[in-house]
């Protein structure tokens, strides 16, 4: 079976999809229209980022004729295809030109709807004006979302969702979950927890502040170093991505966020590290997953939100026991449910049965 990923790399997931899969026998390739600045691997990249608007036009429509007849799976990524321009009106025009079966995973804003999460909840990235710099503050986007939703339902076998609160405002006759599956994950490392005596490196990675929360984590970081003169805070933002992995790998905890409601590539490559992780898991969106992913999930991450951070890291910060226990529950969590090879079974079950 020829399987292609495309047309971007959000996260790595692709990449270390496409990896699995090929454990798999399956023949997968990954696409991408340009690198971003983690330079997450890919098979073929059509232009460099800093090209003209109408040479990026011509070599995605010299790929769409190249590749419309020659897989079995076309699989999407990040709520989009190939020659997809929202910025000038024009949605998803190919994707009901494939000859072959459509699939389509949605990473996160690309699916989920600003004003009905607020309505559903009282926190979220959605509440903060800031979040990915104010992208969704008018309604306006968020009826387009919805009306690519539809057309996507229309012309797709099957959607993923990578964060649970997706599945809200997916179509639930064709949507399932899917666990991340990140590019590296041959290249991290597990390090042996251990921490110095008077020494904690706590460390927070911020892709975005707003929706990250980090102001807050943030705040209460520069709290508890107040409190306990032996931690070490490093906040690591803009860093190429085989650096940031150097970074992580240093860290006694790491904090993602405390918004969202899941983790995300980061949290999967800081549990491969054997690091605890601290973050928000919204337990209402847990109906979404496996009960037993849901159940190893509470028992793996230190759960925080915007109001308890310092209280909840501060019963590490004083229990190194404490803190093993959630390094080695890591390690177990992250290969049960993140192998690129138990993921794509996932998905390989999906494309010859859809």
């Amino acid at each position: 079976m020829k399987v292609i990923h495309l047309p971007s790399n959000v996260g790595g997931m692709a990449w270390g999809l496409a990896q699995g899969e090929r454990l798999l026998g399956l023949d997968a390739t990954v696409l991408v229209c340009s690198m971003n600045w983690l330079n997450y691997k890919a098979d073929k990249i059509l232009y460099n980022s800093d090209r003209y608007l109408i040479y990026k036009l011509v070599k995605r429509l010299e790929a769409f004729f190249q590749i419309r007849n020659k897989y079995d799976i076309y699989h999407f990524n990040s709520g989009a295809t190939l020659l997809d321009f929202p910025n000038i009106g024009l949605h998803l025009l190919d994707i009901s030109h494939y000859n072959g079966k459509n699939i389509i995973t949605f990473n996160g804003c690309d699916a989920r709807l600003k004003y009905e999460t607020m309505n559903r909840v009282n926190v979220s990235a959605c509440h903060e004006k800031d979040c990915y710099e104010g992208l969704c503050n008018k309604y306006k986007i968020e009826e387009i979302k919805k009306e690519r939703i539809k057309k996507i339902s229309r012309y797709v076998k099957h959607v993923f969702a990578v964060n649970p609160d997706l599945m809200y405002n997916l179509p639930v006759n064709k949507t399932s979950f899917l666990p991340y599956a990140v590019a590296g994950w041959n290249d991290i490392e597990y390090v042996p927890f251990k921490v110095k005596k008077n020494r904690i490196k706590i460390v927070h990675a911020p892709t975005n502040r707003g929706a990250k929360g980090s102001k807050y984590i943030i705040a209460a970081l520069d709290n508890l170093s107040r409190k306990y003169k032996y931690l070490e805070i490093n906040i690591i933002e803009k860093v190429p991505y085989k650096k940031a992995l150097e970074l992580y790998i240093q860290a006694d905890i790491v904090v993602d966020q405390v918004l969202i409601g899941w983790y995300g590539g980061l949290g999967v490559e800081v549990m491969k590290m054997g690091k605890p992780l601290a973050v928000f898991i919204r337990e209402e969106d847990l109906k979404f997953i496996p009960t037993q992913m849901a159940q190893d999930l509470k028992e793996t991450i230190i759960n925080v939100n915007k109001l308890n951070i310092e209280s909840e890291l501060a019963k590490y910060i004083e229990n190194i026991d404490l803190l093993k226990a959630k390094s080695e529950a890591s390690l177990y969590y992250v290969h049960r449910w993140h192998d690129p090879k138990y993921v794509a079974s996932i998905t390989k079950n999906i494309y010859e049965s859809v």
